[in-house]
């Protein structure tokens, strides 16, 4: 990739990022191969979930590795992680999270995540910043399109602390963009959102 791909990239990943309305305690998951644990249901029952993983088009462009699994509890609280991975040409931009929050919109079958940083092993510079630092939140909306071979499901990149304070707020808030702004089409794997 070029040094001026690679810098428009940055530039429009932290674009995207500032403007992406999308904010159980298992082992951190592998995007490739798709290895997703989830704890099993409170007492309070399961009001939703969402699964997914494979790959996806970060700007259509740069092939992003993913895997996740969110479960929401019927006392509100939720549990899960997620693992997102890309090369961007100015290096790696790798985020593990735990899921601390979840929404569930069953009707249109779209989540929003959002969670906690527990690793960072990003090289790309555009991606060592505070907010990207363990213990910060993390967040991405998903949408499930279904099974039938003309659907593509979607998903967004990760967004971090900044015009959206909290993972708890972007759960909270739900926003999402008219014609799925900033979501990217799935290439392979699937996503899974239940009510």
């Amino acid at each position: 990739m070029t040094r001026m791909k690679a810098t428009a990239l940055a530039i429009t990943v932290s674009t995207l990022l500032a403007c992406q309305h999308s904010p159980a305690p298992t082992a951190p998951t592998e995007p490739v191969a798709g290895r997703v644990t989830v704890a099993p249901a409170e007492s309070a029952g399961v009001e939703g979930s969402t699964t997914g993983g494979g790959h996806y088009l970060l700007q259509n462009a740069f092939d992003t590795q993913f895997a996740f699994s969110a479960v929401l509890h019927g006392d509100g609280s939720a549990t899960g992680n997620f693992h997102q991975r890309l090369e961007s040409g100015t290096g790696t931009v790798d985020f593990r999270g735990r899921v601390t929050c979840m929404a569930v919109d069953a009707a249109n079958h779209r989540a929003w995540v959002g969670g906690v940083i527990e690793k960072n092993e990003s090289t790309d510079p555009s991606f060592l910043a505070p907010q990207h630092q363990v213990g910060h939140d993390i967040w991405f909306r998903v949408l499930d399109n279904g099974q039938a071979e003309a659907a593509t499901d979607r998903t967004t990149f990760v967004g971090f602390e900044g015009v959206i304070p909290s993972s708890a707020a972007y759960c909270h808030d739900r926003i999402w963009p008219d014609d799925n702004a900033r979501t990217w089409p799935v290439t392979s794997g699937n996503i899974t959102v239940k009510p």
